[in-house]
């Protein structure tokens, strides 16, 4: 993890706790069902398209092989992704920090491709979240009545945005192979090429496709980008997800109610346009936020008019 990527978690975590406290025992459950709810508009994603789109959901991940039988995870050291995503055998390789949303977003895009069969986790650990120590609980025990990984040692292991026959599924396709800590590319590679050999076939789900268990979203109604210059008025039970949509051409912004409820759908190309849409529509009223939704959308601009990949309340990659 770069310097800039944890100032920028350590300026995200110090509003939160401004914001939202965490409870007695330090953690921040809200915090975690706020961001898990930006995810959510990713399992319409995953109904509709992954036949066709792979992977389901954003992350810090590059795709290799699709039709390859192993995933990797490399914890918090991202620079084995690019040199690991181009050996034979592995279907794409992410980093993992988190023990909820992060291992949440592994498990979308592993259950949406019957071709991983492997799970090879490697890099550094982190030593406040420890996901690779939650990652071998998750498969080894699963999750309890409170959707909490057992005995996982990380930060609020709790994952409250995938449903519990999506989990056991996770826990039945993929074999974990524990190489914690490992960041020779050599050794790496003698371990893939070990896996690749074993030829395990696709995953068949014991009873139809794991998209007939995701729950179907309400449609978004459509606004426009424009309007003129003027206080904000932002509505703090509200949320917004944006995304880039190179295929299209444009930046797609999606606004949802405090209880998960999809809103508003704004498409636009141009990062002032939309934020003059936003204001007009009424949907933005703490400087805070519109301070936020300014300096993303501009990345996302930037990101668009680039071809460069963005991930929100994340640095832009090439």
């Amino acid at each position: 993890m770069g310097d800039s990527d944890k100032s920028l978690i350590h300026a995200i975590m110090g509003t939160l706790r401004k914001v939202m406290p965490g409870d007695q025992s330090g953690e921040n459950p809200k915090a975690v069902r706020m961001f898990g709810r930006m995810l959510r508009f990713q399992e319409l994603i995953a109904k509709w398209f992954s036949a066709k789109r792979w992977p389901v959901t954003s992350g810090s991940y590059i795709v290799g092989d699709k039709s390859a039988s192993i995933a990797v995870c490399t914890l918090t050291s991202p620079d084995l992704m690019q040199p690991l995503s181009t050996m034979g055998g592995v279907a794409i390789a992410g980093e993992l920090v988190t023990v909820n949303l992060g291992i949440e977003k592994i498990i979308r895009n592993t259950i949406s491709n019957p071709n991983i069969r492997f799970l090879l986790v490697c890099g550094n650990e982190s030593p406040v979240f420890h996901p690779a120590q939650a990652l071998q609980c998750l498969l080894r025990k699963g999750i309890d009545d409170q959707r909490r990984i057992i005995e996982a040692e990380g930060h609020y292991p709790v994952l409250n945005n995938v449903d519990s026959d999506q989990i056991e599924l996770f826990r039945r396709q993929v074999e974990l192979i524990d190489c914690t800590g490992e960041r020779d590319r050599e050794a790496l590679q003698e371990q893939i090429s070990k896996l690749t050999s074993r030829e395990k076939p696709p995953f068949e789900e014991p009873s139809g496709s794991i998209h007939d268990h995701m729950s179907p979203e309400r449609p978004f109604k459509k606004i426009r980008p424009g309007g003129t210059r003027g206080t904000s008025t932002y509505d703090p039970k509200g949320f917004f997800v944006i995304t880039v949509d190179h295929s299209a051409g444009e930046i797609v912004l999606q606004h949802y109610l405090p209880d998960n409820t999809p809103a508003h759908e704004m498409r636009g190309r141009r990062a002032e346009s939309m934020m003059r849409g936003l204001v007009r529509e009424g949907l933005i009223s703490q400087l805070s936020h519109a301070g936020y939704l300014g300096v993303e959308l501009g990345k996302a601009e930037t990101a668009l008019r680039l071809g460069l990949n963005y991930e929100q309340d994340h640095p832009i990659k090439g």
